[in-house]
């Protein structure tokens, strides 16, 4: 089986880690001989040694492989990962670890101890890139060493994709034409996801909470990520001679929907179709399409009413305080969730033109009486 390899060498990695593990656990108990612990000591530096050998031979080709080439991760940061794993996959009760905890298990030494505090801090690349962390069930303790660590879902699937043998698709391989408009819109849903990261990412709790002015751009990597993937999505519609005949491509071309546009149209449309929910907050989209905190004061833009989404009556805004579009939940009207599926308009139907000149003719009415008087006028 092609997985076989990979998933030994990752074993060897990850028990030599449990070994290390171990080793500084009984190094830290009661007072040893000292034969014992000069044995002991020779272990553990044979054992890290030999780790560092074999995490720099291993090839990591799924997503295991990406998140360390990426945030370029180190030794000590490997095994930081590994104790985390290690906790989550034996707790029965806490899957989390106390910061002096976790870090006595990868150092030795005091002072090691105190000089590695960096590894847990915010800005530092294990939970900038959220592959580890604050549980969320801890007071937000502003001692390193006091908060509780938890591996982050996205160092806990590659862990289990790279042992399944899952290869990552970095978006530069060959590609085929859309083969539908469902797949096409398939596609959108996963660089949708990749958004959805980005944010969660970028703007969890405690990075928005701080103190500091902190990092900038938490969500670079998958920036260059969705960016990629982006690059994928025109690679596919430009090798199909009739992708630009599919409704969902007609759609964003013909009302002249940006990037950020068309992912709050995509997170609306399958947040219907998977949830049965039409709604969601207007904040929360634009979290979802900001990279950034800067870009999250720019991107109120987008749902104003001389934006395209609701100028054109493709998005309609309900808000709690009048004039606050940031207070409302959005939902997309109903014409444009048909013709993304591609229903027919049928004969007589009213286009998208038409459909905007009657919407804006609509708010600009006073009342009843000057609808009656331009009717009779036509």
């Amino acid at each position: 089986m092609k997985s076989t390899r990979r998933s030994h060498a990752l074993r060897k990695l990850l028990d030599l880690c449990d070994d290390l593990h171990r080793l500084r656990a009984r190094l830290a108990a009661a007072a040893l001989p000292r034969e014992t612990r000069a044995r002991l000591v020779r272990q553990m530096r044979s054992k890290t040694e030999r780790l560092a050998r074999d995490l720099a031979a291993y090839r990591f080709k799924g997503p295991l492989g990406r998140l360390m080439r990426e945030h370029r991760l180190s030794l000590v940061q490997f095994q930081v990962l590994a104790t985390l794993l290690q906790r989550h996959l034996r707790a029965e009760d806490e899957s989390s670890m106390e910061g002096r905890e976790l870090l006595a298990a990868v150092f030795e030494s005091s002072f090691d101890v105190l000089s590695g505090m960096e590894l847990l801090h915010e800005n530092g690349a294990l939970r900038r890139s959220g592959l580890v962390v604050v549980d969320d069930s801890d007071e937000r303790a502003l001692d390193l060493l006091e908060s509780r660590y938890r591996l982050g879902h996205e160092a806990l699937t590659a862990f289990r994709e790279e042992v399944l043998g899952v290869v990552v698709d970095d978006g530069r391989g060959a590609v085929e034409a859309y083969a539908s408009n469902h797949e096409y819109l398939l596609d959108l849903r996963i660089l949708h996801n990749l958004y959805l990261h980005r944010s969660e990412r970028v703007f969890q709790q405690e990075r928005w909470d701080r103190a500091h002015p902190g990092v900038v751009a938490p969500g670079r990597q998958l920036g260059q990520r969705i960016e990629a993937f982006w690059n994928r999505i025109e690679r596919r519609l430009a090798l199909g001679p009739d992708a630009a005949q599919f409704p969902g491509v007609r759609f964003f071309r013909e009302h002249r929907l940006g990037r950020a546009e068309t992912i709050v149209v995509v997170a609306l449309l399958f947040r219907e179709l998977f949830e049965g929910i039409a709604y969601a907050d207007v904040a929360e989209l634009i979290r979802l399409i900001s990279g950034d905190e800067l870009e999250l004061l720019r991107n109120r833009r987008h749902f104003l009413e001389h934006g395209r989404l609701l100028r054109q009556d493709i998005v309609k805004v309900s808000a709690e305080l009048d004039g606050r579009t940031l207070t409302g939940e959005a939902q997309l009207s109903d014409w444009a969730v048909n013709q993304l599926f591609g229903a027919p308009l049928g004969d007589g139907a009213i286009d998208a033109d038409d459909r905007l000149d009657w919407h804006l003719y609509l708010e600009k009415l006073e009342d009843a009486r000057t609808f009656f008087r331009d009717l009779e006028g036509n």
